[in-house]
């Protein structure tokens, strides 16, 4: 003879590290989370139990008084409209847009007509990213940061090169290193 197949293993083997392994990763990223998220809710909702001074134990009254003022409902009902209603409205409209772009007739000229709002706000993006990072350092909103930021620090000119017009116009005038206005200044 030959020898009969030997029986099927009723041990099964483990997929992937052991549950002590496991905890050791873990531990670190729970220690944050409590840190950073669990103790300041659980010590957020103790300190509402006091007064506002944080001396007199009030219990429940803050709460009680909360949500028995109206502008704190209408508040959470507002909260609540965001919250689920403009999102399953969005989903809605969102899912007719996309059948409506697959089964009608004019469906180049449809999507056209919802994705061009899109198109027109990255348009806006870039132009207004261009203003504020302009590559010329005398333009740009964050240049301008740049060099006020710089001037607390270094010299005292906020814009080193900015110099008034040089026109009989022009209601300011340079004068020993200072711009100085023709007249004197009047309120409004």
């Amino acid at each position: 003879g030959s020898a009969a197949p030997a029986p099927p293993s009723t041990r099964r083997g483990r997929l992937g590290p052991s549950p002590a392994l496991a905890l050791v990763f873990l531990l670190p990223a729970a220690v944050v989370l409590g840190a950073l998220v669990i103790y300041p809710i659980v010590y957020s909702v103790f300190r509402s139990l006091f007064d506002a001074t944080g001396d007199t134990f009030v219990g429940a009254g803050n709460y009680a008084a909360i949500f028995s003022d109206s502008s704190t409902l209408t508040t959470i009902r507002n909260n609540l409209i965001w919250v689920v209603f403009a999102p399953a409205t969005v989903t809605v409209i969102g899912l007719i847009f996309a059948v409506l772009t697959e089964r009608i007739r004019w469906a180049t000229a449809f999507k056209l007509v919802v994705f061009m709002p899109m198109a027109v706000s990255l348009m806006a993006s870039g132009v207004i990213f261009r203003l504020v990072y302009e590559q010329d350092p005398d333009r740009g909103v964050a240049n301008a940061v740049i060099t006020s930021v710089q001037g607390v620090f270094g010299s005292s000119t906020g814009y080193p090169d900015a110099r008034p017009r040089e026109n009989d116009a022009a209601p300011v005038v340079p004068r020993e290193g200072a711009v100085v206005t023709r007249q004197a200044v009047k309120p409004g």
